[in-house]
């Protein structure tokens, strides 16, 4: 499916809520959603973004990279680049209810990085748990949650997003993470230049950025807003 934005534009401002963009890494925000981040907040659409790991360089570096990319809100973490566990769960949980998504962008189970696969792990278990009115008074559920891709090409993505306008914000954005580009040369923009105009050849556009959608854990009736009914 080839999508504008992942956000119904057909809602009200008020209802069209924000997307939060969960990540293992800094850069991995730009790297996977940078085009599709910059689209959203150009539509009004409010953008927040939460990182599990980072260091005072790389969080100043991202930092400059959301400037770029227009995020609202930034949630971040000083912890090692490998110290992604389930334990995290709770953090994302806090994020979800602070930021009240509509749509949750993260990284996909099929990622060769064994980090970005436990960070999808463990946003699909927040998702759910952040929703039960029987633990959070100001419980959320989200819409959907869309996998994006990093290094890995996901094998059957069902959405692309035409981030033809917004690509060269998204590089802009990539420039900033200096102490990687700094470490990997032209790698990291080949890469993101090779990979968006693949996906613009599949979408019949320029640029496009690919995701799956994950379905939504569902465990019995403990959601103010029960996902089941959107089935029917």
């Amino acid at each position: 499916m080839i999508s504008t934005v992942l956000v119904d534009m057909h809602m009200t401002t008020s209802d069209r809520g924000t997307i939060l963009v969960v990540v293992a890494h800094p850069d991995d925000e730009t790297l996977g959603a940078g085009g599709t981040i910059r689209k959203h907040v150009e539509a009004g659409i409010p953008v927040d973004v939460h990182c599990m790991t980072g260091n005072e360089t790389r969080n100043e570096e991202l930092k400059a990279a959301c400037g770029v990319l227009g995020v609202r809100s930034l949630y971040l973490s000083e912890r090692d680049d490998f110290a992604v566990s389930m334990d995290l769960n709770k953090e994302v949980v806090g994020a979800i209810l602070k930021s009240r998504p509509r749509a949750i962008i993260t990284h996909s189970p099929v990622d060769y990085n064994r980090n970005h696969r436990i960070c999808a792990d463990i946003v699909r278990e927040a998702a759910e748990w952040a929703s039960h009115v029987t633990v959070f008074e100001d419980a959320h559920r989200v819409d959907n949650i869309y996998q994006m891709e990093i290094n890995s090409l996901l094998p059957h993505p069902n959405v692309m997003v035409d981030i033809s306008g917004t690509y060269d914000s998204a590089l802009a954005a990539l420039s900033e993470h200096r102490s990687q580009t700094g470490k990997a040369g032209s790698f990291y923009a080949k890469l993101y230049d090779a990979r968006t105009r693949l996906r613009g050849v599949q979408a019949m556009t320029d640029r496009a950025e690919a995701f799956m959608v994950a379905p939504l854990e569902h465990a019995g009736p403990f959601y103010r807003k029960n996902s089941v009914e959107t089935l029917i």
